[in-house]
């Protein structure tokens, strides 16, 4: 095999190992998505997280019933999973394909998956865009926060910007969907390593027809 497609090979593994870190990272019950702080006299800053709604010291908030918020960050995760399980996948079939023979169909596959794996991590990545209108719906549907703070919610800007800040709230995403970011990202770039996979007549110690 070329040193151009061992480098190609490994390049692909190292980002592959990247996106399913980042993934399992993402998808860790403390990882907060999305958090808010407010600044009364005192400062408390609450994460959403798959923990769900998490107050000062972890404590968990209840969601409303059929919570807007909770269904938005859910099906972020589910979104999560799935490319977790592409990752997994293509990362196996990269491995193999260093070593042994691996059917074009095999390759084909591979560039398919990769396709998918980058939709699948932009779409968890686009989705949580949502969810500040959907805190706003919640707290207007009687989501109940200590000191009544729902209603400097919906005195705020948040249900119309993603991320901001006034005198006495502030609102952004967290470190989870900057990993999402960051994974939807790596993942554009697969395509373009797996498309180099595909397109080459050696892959592996054996010449692939």
């Amino acid at each position: 095999m070329s040193k151009h497609n061992i480098i190609v090979g490994i390049v692909t593994i190292l980002f592959l190992a990247a996106v399913i870190g980042l993934n399992i990272y993402s998808f860790l019950p403390d990882t907060n998505w999305y958090q808010f702080t407010f600044t009364l006299g005192f400062s408390a800053t609450f994460g959403i997280n798959r923990g769900g709604l998490m107050g000062e010291g972890g404590k968990n908030i209840d969601w409303n019933t059929n919570s807007k918020t909770e269904n938005t960050l859910y099906t972020c995760f589910a979104f999560v999973v799935v490319s977790f399980a592409f990752a997994c996948i293509m990362l196996l079939i990269t491995v193999v394909a260093l070593f042994k023979r691996v059917h074009k169909k095999g390759r084909k596959a591979l560039f398919v998956m990769s396709i998918l794996l980058c939709i699948f991590n932009a779409l968890a990545t686009l989705l949580l865009l949502r969810l500040n209108k959907a805190l706003c719906q919640d707290a207007t549907d009687g989501l109940s926060l200590p000191f009544s703070m729902e209603k400097n919610i919906l005195d705020s800007d948040i249900c119309s910007k993603f991320k901001g800040s006034d005198s006495i709230f502030s609102w952004g995403p967290s470190i989870g969907w900057y990993c999402s970011l960051a994974a939807a990202i790596i993942s554009f770039v697969t395509i373009f390593l797996t498309s180099s996979i595909l397109h080459t007549r050696k892959f592996g110690y054996h010449v692939i027809h």
